[in-house]
């Protein structure tokens, strides 16, 4: 009888975020059929890597059909932070070119997002904030736009949301197979993204030890005993999936550098997303006047996005929309903090970690609103879920935990002789 209301219980959680992921897909590959009709990006020059990654596709593609007979783009040098473009290639090499199956496939990315930022929730926190989380990640303007056009965004963001649930799932004792998201989503970012997956490589073991050293929970025992496992497989793999690259493959290989975190700064101060005018681009590690001075202006553009002062294109006037949600979000951010830091620390500190790491590390080094905007997907589900447990205002007696018998479900091993948790779930403050 336990497992047949467990299975219920479960089955009727993953029901109704089911309907939240078609009733997104539906809306997704309306505004697809919608851009593809209209071809409203290229008129409104709404995002310039659209064309490249069509233009550097067909040139994979036609390599693939003539078997080697014309030349292969010069941009694309192995899979580490090229893996979109073989996608694209292949992609145009199985369909004649179709931009539509590319942009199809990314909205699929932009829906599996849903579902895996839903699932990080689910380990944290109760089922109705979960679900609240999984609502926003479809919904998220960005987030809903970039998964319908023919860019790397929405794999880029699904692939950094599976590391956050791995380590979710690793701390909070779930299924084996979410824990394996964790090496999966490093995976996919070395290919999407490789001097993200070079920066992930320190932060997550980082973040993993603060959780061990700054929470108290009894999960550590198996909390340890998954970690040295999936040390090891990590291990294995690394070699046969050229991860040692990482640290010396293009950017990767300069994240560390002042000087190229100047150089890029002053380099992408451009266009109608330019931060400063001229030549005013404060160095960082100069002084530290001008090193707060830029950190501090790139964290407002990476949440607020626009200058008011400065509404001169229709990119600017599109975000607009999102800018009122996030500022919506902040002050739920600081109360959602303070309850993760008092119900939820050991499951979601190393999370926070991470998330906050990456990005002070994009504050730092970019200097257009534009990339800040969409750079800044690749941690909004974090704060997605922070600023949902801060949204309601008696969370303390609201939510429940998860009960032994559901944790076991999910991968974590209950005692002999403990008895089933009832219906009322039960906070416990202080993890």
């Amino acid at each position: 009888m336990k497992s047949q209301l467990q299975t219920k219980l479960i089955g009727g959680e993953f029901a109704r975020i089911l309907r939240v992921f078609w009733i997104g897909m539906v809306l997704r590959v309306g505004l697809v059929l919608t851009l593809q009709a209209t071809g409203l990006e290229r008129t409104l020059k709404l995002t310039k890597d659209a064309f490249l990654y069509d233009r550097v596709g067909k040139q994979i593609a036609e390599h693939y059909r003539t078997n080697g007979g014309t030349s292969w783009p010069g941009r694309v040098s192995g899979v580490l932070d090229h893996l979109y473009e073989h996608f694209v290639g292949l992609t145009y090499y199985l369909t004649d070119d179709s931009m539509l199956v590319v942009r199809l496939c990314n909205s699929l990315a932009g829906g599996l997002v849903i579902l895996a930022t839903w699932r990080m929730a689910r380990y944290v926190t109760d089922s109705d904030t979960a679900y609240r989380c999984g609502l926003w990640a479809c919904f998220f303007p960005t987030q809903f736009y970039y998964s319908c056009l023919p860019v790397r965004d929405a794999h880029s963001t699904l692939a950094m949301t599976l590391v956050f649930l791995g380590m979710t799932a690793l701390t909070a004792g779930g299924k084996r197979t979410h824990v394996m998201a964790l090496p999966l989503g490093i995976l996919l970012t070395a290919g999407y993204r490789t001097y993200v997956a070079s920066v992930l490589i320190f932060l997550v073991p980082a973040g993993l030890f603060a959780a061990l050293i700054l929470a108290r929970s009894q999960k550590k025992a198996q909390f340890l005993g998954r970690a040295a496992l999936l040390g090891v497989i990590a291990l294995g793999v690394a070699g046969p999936a050229g991860i040692e690259k990482l640290s010396s493959t293009g950017k990767a290989g300069q994240v560390m550098d002042m000087d190229y975190w100047n150089s890029t700064r002053q380099k992408m101060n451009r266009g109608s997303g330019a931060l400063y005018g001229g030549d005013e681009v404060p160095e960082l590690g100069k002084s530290i006047v001008s090193t707060v001075q830029g950190v501090a202006i790139g964290l407002y553009f990476f949440f607020v996005s626009i200058n008011p002062a400065e509404m001169d294109s229709v990119r600017q006037w599109m975000a607009v929309p999102e800018v009122l949600i996030v500022l919506y979000m902040i002050p739920k951010l600081y109360r959602g903090f303070r309850r993760i830091m008092r119900y939820h620390r050991f499951e979601f500190i190393a999370v926070l970690f991470v998330a906050v790491a990456i990005t002070f590390a994009y504050s730092s080094v970019t200097t257009n609103a534009g990339p800040l905007m969409r750079w800044r997907l690749q941690v909004a589900n974090v704060y997605i879920v922070i600023a949902a447990i801060g949204l309601s205002r008696n969370y303390a007696v609201e939510n429940r935990k998860r009960p032994q018998w559901e944790s076991s479900e999910l991968g974590s091993e209950q005692p002999d002789g403990m008895a089933a948790a009832p219906p009322g779930w039960q906070l416990q403050p202080g993890r």
